[in-house]
C-alpha cells in the first residue's frame, strides 16, 4: 500500500502541469494504458516468492493511474459544469461511492479473474464515454465560437 500511496500522491501533483503542456486526452489515455497494462499483467503473471518486486511495481503503476483519475476527472468536471460545480462534484462522489459499495458487496462472490474482466470492461467503456464527451465538448466549443 505504501508503493501505491506514494505513487498516487506523486502522480496527483505531477500531472496538472503535464496536462497544461500536452492536453487532457494524452494524460487520460496514459491512465487507461497503465490500468490496462496492469490488468493484463495480472492475467498473465504467475506470482512467485522471488518476484515480489513485480507486485510492488504493479501497485505503484496502479497508484500512478489512480492519481491521474482522481485529480483529472475532478478538474474535468469543473470544466464541463462551470456554473453547476457543486451538483457535478456531488454526482461524481455519489457514483464513486456506489462503485465502492458494489465492489465491496461482490468481494466474496466473484473470483479474481471475473473482477479483472469487469475492470477491463469498465475501463474500456469509461474511455469510450470520455472520448464521446471530449468530441461533444469540442463540437460545442466550435459552434459557440462561430
Amino acid at each position: 500500500m505504501i508503493c501505491y500511496g506514494v505513487a498516487d500522491a506523486i502522480s496527483s501533483i505531477s500531472f496538472g502541469p503535464i496536462i497544461k503542456s500536452f492536453g487532457r486526452m494524452p494524460v487520460f489515455i496514459l491512465g487507461a494504458v497503465i490500468n490496462l497494462a496492469v490488468i493484463i499483467t495480472m492475467f498473465l503473471w504467475l506470482p512467485s516468492s522471488d518476484e515480489m518486486w513485480i507486485l510492488y511495481f504493479l501497485a505503484a503503476l496502479w497508484g500512478i493511474a489512480d492519481g491521474i483519475w482522481q485529480c483529472e476527472i475532478n478538474a474535468f468536471y469543473g470544466i464541463l459544469f462551470p456554473n453547476n460545480e457543486e451538483a457535478a462534484f456531488s454526482n461524481y462522489r455519489l457514483w464513486e461511492s456506489l462503485g465502492f459499495v458494489i465492489a465491496y458487496v461482490n468481494t466474496n462472490f466473484l473470483c479474481i479473474d471475473a473482477k479483472l474482466y469487469l475492470l477491463l470492461a469498465i475501463i474500456i467503456l469509461g474511455m469510450l464515454g470520455y472520448f464521446v464527451i471530449e468530441y461533444l465538448e469540442s463540437k460545442k466549443n466550435r459552434t459557440s465560437k462561430d
